[in-house]
């Protein structure tokens, strides 16, 4: 089995797949668990559609994917960041009009672009055996840069992440550290999606950081579980796609869906053997 997984991560294309989805998964899966405590789950599901947009654009204009990925993010970012406030019309409403547009348009730009089928085939489920070193060079800028923003302002980033008023109250910028928040939730999902397409960051996004919340109720270990999770569901669902012939994003989206469902039934589990009084008292 050793002998298999050194001949199969020997040739380069493995390689640079299996560093954008360590780097790419574990940044995503770390952001995924602010993304659920903060219950913004369908921001995460709007904000691919609208990278999706960029990465269009960047199609119809035969420039470069990674800076449409990156400027689509951004400018979601920035757009359902102030287009709720002083509106008649909810946040929600705003994600649920995001979500729409940036899915239909970039359908729209693609089918207008002249590039060839494979590239339009790439837009729409990825291809993260195609990456190159330079894409895991960009997916391991941003999980730097992302961890040295979050490991320098921890506190006011959680602070105000979940308890906002009396962040307010206590005089710091709320709107400045959920810019931040944001921001890093766009490049984390533009640097995936640039590659291995939504399905795999979107996966990424919310399987094992729901894997870390149902497993614990420890901030810390909730974080480490998830980026742990992302990590290893990269390594299996990309070892599994050589393997098996199976298309490589999918595979991976599929493994880091996993956990939860194992998760599950191993805190039940867990619960039964540390409880087993309460168990049998709910049980008669």
């Amino acid at each position: 089995m050793i002998s298999t997984l050194l001949e199969m991560y020997s040739f380069p294309f493995m390689q640079n797949a299996l560093l954008v989805g360590v780097f790419g998964g574990g940044l995503l899966a770390f952001l995924g668990v602010f993304v659920h405590l903060r219950r913004i789950v369908f921001l995460g599901a709007a904000l691919p559609q609208i990278v999706g947009t960029g990465i269009a654009l960047a199609v119809f204009f035969s420039v470069s994917l990674l800076w449409g990925a990156v400027l689509g993010g951004l400018a979601g970012v920035l757009t359902l960041s102030f287009a709720g406030r002083n509106s008649h019309l909810p946040p929600d409403g705003w994600i649920g009009l995001a979500f729409a547009a940036g899915s239909s348009v970039a359908i729209v730009l693609v089918a207008l672009s002249p590039a060839p089928d494979g590239t339009v085939l790439r837009f729409f489920t990825g291809d993260i055996l195609g990456t190159s070193r330079a894409d895991a060079g960009w997916a391991l800028v941003a999980a730097v840069v992302v961890a040295l923003l979050f490991r320098l302002f921890w506190s006011k980033i959680v602070i105000t992440g979940f308890d906002p008023v009396m962040s307010a109250t206590l005089g710091l910028r709320v709107h400045l550290w959920d810019a931040v928040v944001f921001v890093s939730l766009g490049s984390g999902l533009a640097v995936v999606m640039n590659t291995a397409g939504g399905m795999l960051a979107f996966s990424m996004l919310v399987g094992p950081a729901a894997a870390g919340l149902v497993l614990s109720r420890s901030f810390p270990v909730i974080i480490v579980t998830a980026v742990i999770t992302g990590i290893l569901a990269s390594f299996c669902g990309l070892t599994a796609s050589f393997l098996f012939d199976l298309p490589g994003g999918p595979t991976m989206a599929a493994a880091a869906l996993t956990p939860i469902v194992i998760a599950w039934p191993l805190k039940r589990c867990l619960s039964r053997r540390r409880h087993p009084a309460a168990e049998s008292e709910q049980g008669a």
